[in-house]
């Protein structure tokens, strides 16, 4: 009998570990965001396993990829839909693989196309995976949608997922017509990486001037900058949630580094966590002028969480030797573009529990001062990943954002 009470109480601490994520007040849907969380402590659980096995291996990658084809293979994706008018198909556009969603009736007029890219943290992700949401988009916005396989990282690491990328779009807009698409309708999106690869290819497609530019730009939790790690935002998801939930920062911190160096590097990260990745001599720098807190809005820099900015002083000249060709390059950080002016109408769409709110406020703010025509919109309590997550676990929110992006592209397309 006592050794029942034993096995009892130590299940009984598993499930309370595992089922532990905080969750704060005004955070949607908290119970269903508990269960996707417990799921994500189990994940951690196994990955600390396989590190102490494999210690040089990227086991969170694999695990992830593993999970994610595993739901795949469940959900047995189809080139035709009951009740969908497009059929999605596997191709190549200048050798790079993409999942088109065509229409199954010819049109007779051109359709407007939408250019997406998957989140994953550059790591993780597939068409596959948001076969539901762009064959959404196909249907809702009556549109040809590209969803682009960019090759991932730590395989692949920086710049190859960006020149995937942006050879697939560049080579859509140019054959356009082939597909039905009128060229000077085309929108380009995506979700948190997603989002940083389409904000970097809509600039070099701004800067070649024999295709026209992407007409809208639709940027969900997009990962702009990679210089900031003490914006407010991060400070608020530290107090209130820390390093639990769909995307903590040790997590992002280990995306980067795969996608940066092509392998673990936990100086990097430490250093990265810590915000103390970059120069004192870099902080006075135009482009991180952008990222000054003052420019957030006040009801967002809470004193009970927000404590200010890191110190300008405070700096690791030796790490920042090491990468900063990376990231002030023009194909990996967003705010290192001076010129932002002519760029298309954006919409972007941001979450309150997320590290990543601020650089989408951050680039709004940028947009509007070069003149373009931008808006954000902040959903308070929302979290990263709620706006897509598939396999049955969507939060109305996530349903909601998806209904406004959706009304936005189609009314500029």
């Amino acid at each position: 009998m006592k050794y029942f009470g034993f096995i009892f109480l130590v299940t009984g601490l598993g499930i309370a570990y595992l089922l532990y994520t905080p969750v704060p007040d005004g955070l949607t849907q908290p119970m269903k965001f508990r269960i996707i969380s417990a799921g994500a402590n189990v994940f951690n659980l196994v990955v600390s396993i396989q590190n102490i096995i494999w210690p040089n291996e990227p086991n969170d990658i694999l695990t992830m990829r593993y999970l994610s084809e595993l739901g795949e293979s469940r959900r047995k994706i189809q080139a035709e839909v009951p009740g969908s008018k497009f059929r999605a198909r596997e191709t190549t556009f200048d050798g790079v693989t993409v999942r088109l969603y065509e229409p199954i009736s010819k049109p007779t007029n051109l359709l407007p196309g939408f250019i997406f890219y998957h989140g994953g943290g550059f790591c993780i992700g597939s068409t596959k995976m948001y076969d539901g949401l762009t064959r959404q988009f196909a249907d809702e916005l009556d549109a040809v949608v590209v969803s682009v396989e960019y090759r991932l990282s730590p395989e692949y690491s920086f710049p190859v997922p960006f020149e995937d990328s942006l050879k697939a779009a560049k080579w859509f807009i140019s054959h356009a017509q082939d597909y039905g698409v009128d060229p000077k309708r085309i929108a380009i999106g995506g979700d948190s990486a997603g989002g940083s690869l389409s904000s970097l290819v809509t600039h070099h497609i701004h800067d070649d001037k024999s295709i026209p530019d992407p007409k809208v730009q639709l940027l969900v939790y997009p990962s702009l900058q990679k210089i900031d790690t003490k914006t407010p935002s991060y400070q608020k998801y530290w107090y209130y949630v820390g390093n639990y939930g769909v995307l903590p920062p040790k997590r992002s911190s280990a995306f980067l580094t795969y996608y940066v160096f092509g392998q673990a590097n936990e100086e990097f990260q430490i250093s990265y966590r810590d915000n103390n990745h970059t120069s004192s001599e870099f902080k006075k720098s135009s482009a991180f002028a952008r990222l000054d807190h003052s420019l957030i809005p006040a009801n967002l820099r809470d004193p009970v969480f927000y404590s200010g900015p890191t110190d300008k002083s405070h700096g690791n000249a030796q790490m920042w030797e090491q990468i900063k060709d990376t990231f002030t390059d023009p194909r990996f950080n967003s705010f290192v573009r001076e010129d932002l002016s002519g760029l298309p109408v954006t919409l972007i769409q941001t979450c309150g529990f997320d590290v990543l709110r601020d650089d989408g406020i951050f680039y709004w703010l940028a947009l509007k001062a070069a003149g373009v025509r931008a808006s954000w919109v902040d959903y308070e309590s929302g979290f990263h990943g709620v706006y897509w997550m598939g396999g049955g676990s969507e939060f109305e929110l996530g349903k909601k954002m998806r209904k406004d992006s959706i009304e936005f592209l189609r009314k500029e397309l």
